[in-house]
């Protein structure tokens, strides 16, 4: 169920990234061309705004400098007219001056006119530009011109607003799509991210259900009592290492073989056993057990991994076979060798020839007389051996296992001999040799001398019994 939930929500998130992406860059194609157009009309309509400004003020100057022109003309007309009154006087004088013959002023009557003509002109010309109707026609030209730049000056102006704007809608639309390919670069990602985790999840939920591989087979016939028939029973019933033959027990094992038509297999109690020792890599200890095994079966006595067994298996002959078991039994039978040391006036020589003669426990020991000793240490190669009188005794308090009474009896002892007093038990001994010098020793022994004296003193004299009297 999480799995699908997991699945699910990871489409979901993708789809609507997916469709984010789409979104922006449709939606990034439309206003980028609806924009285009826009600005193109813009600019467009802009210049056609520029050129008919610029039209019209060329008409417009065109139409000032007519208006100049007629006002120079009615100017001139006025100014001809207010010449005329003043011109009939210096007419009449100008003829009189011909009738008395002055030639030269003659050039100047003909020339009067025209300076009186070029003073009208002035005069009209001051007259119009004091009295502002009429402009003079250069300075209106350069009106016109003037209000043709100012007309201009807007026009370059919205171009270059245009252009701004232009770039700002390429900058924005640059970020756009960056930020459509950034995020269709992560839903990839995320896509991808969650594919991997699908996979993993899968891959985790399919290793358990995934059969494990077989351990290999081992060589069953290792174990003795199974042979090639028996062998391929227990690999039928699935037992085909020696961890599995260890871990079954003996009803199981006969059931696998006895399920494969195999009625008799009398070695299967030690199957599991013979195994546990392949398990562990034992294969010195396996071999000793087979070696204790009869055709792989047990025998009347336990196993004693002590024991050097004989192979009865590699002997001929019922009577050698029985000789082995029989001499296999003995030697299983003997006790473990136990610590001669403990006996005072043994130390590693003596006991190293007493067990290399057999005597190797504190019965044998305590079972032995002085002379039997005293031979096995000749015979060892020992010929000064003391305190031999006493191992025997010693022995039998460790047989017994009274050990307060062993170290009283070794604290009676010097050097494991005895004393020349005879050994009261009653009497608490001083342990002479752990005493240093010999006016001490010999002090501490007369001690005790005194002592078990008084002891078999008081012992002699017995209980007085009533109505006697001494």
């Amino acid at each position: 169920m999480g799995w699908f939930i997991t699945q699910s929500l990871a489409f979901i998130i993708i789809a609507a990234l997916i469709g984010l992406g789409a979104g922006l860059w449709i939606g990034w194609i439309v206003w980028g061309g609806r924009a285009k157009g826009r600005h193109a009309a813009e600019k467009a309509e802009a210049a056609r705004a520029a050129e008919g400004a610029r039209a019209e003020a060329a008409a417009g100057a065109a139409a000032d400098a007519r208006g100049a022109d007629e006002a120079e003309d009615e100017a001139a007309a006025q100014a001809a007219t207010a010449a005329v009154p003043a011109a009939v006087p210096a007419a009449a004088e100008a003829a009189t001056d011909t009738a008395g013959g002055a030639g030269p002023e003659t050039v100047t009557d003909e020339t009067a006119p025209g300076t009186a003509e070029s003073e009208a002109a002035e005069t009209a010309e001051g007259e119009t530009t004091e009295g502002g109707t009429t402009a003079d026609p250069s300075e209106t030209a350069t009106a016109a011109g003037s209000e043709a730049g100012a007309d201009d000056a807007p026009a370059a102006g919205t171009e270059a607003e245009i252009a701004a704007a232009e770039s700002d809608v390429v900058a924005e639309a640059e970020a756009v799509a960056r930020a459509a390919a950034e995020a269709s670069a992560e839903a990839d990602a995320a896509e991808e991210g969650a594919a991997e985790a699908d996979a993993a999840e899968e891959a985790t939920d399919a290793a358990p259900a995934a059969d494990p591989e077989p351990a290999p087979a081992d060589d069953l016939q290792r174990i003795e009592g199974v042979g090639p028939k028996i062998a391929a029973a227990l690999a039928a019933a699935g037992y085909t290492t020696y961890a599995a033959i260890a871990a079954a027990s003996e009803s199981e094992l006969r059931a696998a073989v006895a399920g494969q038509g195999i009625r008799f297999a009398p070695s299967a109690s030690t199957w599991a056993d013979q195994a546990s020792y392949l398990v562990d890599g034992d294969a010195e200890g396996l071999d000793e057990f087979q070696d204790y095994l009869v055709g792989g079966q047990e025998r009347r006595a336990k196993f004693d991994p002590e024991v050097d067994y004989t192979d009865v298996d590699e002997i001929d002959g019922a009577a050698a076979k029985a000789a082995a078991l029989a001499e296999d039994e003995a030697r299983a039978a003997e006790p473990e060798p136990q610590d001669l040391q403990r006996i005072e006036g043994i130390g590693p020589k003596i006991e190293a020839v007493l067990q290399a003669a057999g005597v190797t426990t504190y019965a044998r020991l305590a079972a032995s007389s002085e002379e039997e000793l005293r031979e096995v240490l000749a015979g060892g190669g020992i010929t000064f051996a003391p305190a031999a009188a006493t191992w025997a005794d010693q022995a039998r308090y460790l047989v017994d296992g009274d050990e307060a009474g062993l170290e009283e009896y070794q604290d009676y002892l010097v050097g494991g001999q005895e004393r020349r007093a005879k050994f009261n038990p009653e009497v608490d001994y001083t342990d002479v040799d752990e005493i240093d010098g010999a006016a001490a020793k010999a002090a501490a022994l007369a001690e005790d001398e005194a002592r078990a004296a008084d002891e078999a003193a008081a012992g002699d004299a017995g209980p007085t019994q009533p109505g006697v009297t001494a």
